[in-house]
């Protein structure tokens, strides 16, 4: 009675673990490399004909905490920021009017 279970939970493991023991899929690899590498090409693309470029718009400004005992930053900073923001976003205007 014992010999037979343990057989089974062996067989059992070994079978679990055969997945795990299995090289890589180079054909999948090698897929997403090309789908990759097309689209890097769309996106040079893109930009170069004027479609605007990828970082338009730009993420939401986030500005840290610049006041209180544990301020990360200064309000001279967050000014330069905001800046530098309302920037890009008018850049980005101009870009695809």
């Amino acid at each position: 009675m014992k010999k037979p279970l343990v057989i089974l939970i062996g067989a059992l493991t070994l079978g679990a673990a055969l997945p795990a023991l299995a090289g890589p899929d180079f054909q999948v690899i090698e897929q997403g490399r090309k789908a990759a590498q097309v689209a890097a090409a769309e996106r040079r693309a893109d930009t170069l004909a004027g479609k605007g470029s990828p970082n338009c718009p730009p993420p939401p400004l986030v500005l840290p905490l610049d006041h209180g005992p544990r301020a990360l930053t200064t309000p001279g900073e967050n000014r330069q920021r905001r800046a530098r923001y309302e920037a890009q976003l008018r850049a980005c205007k101009n870009v695809s009017s």
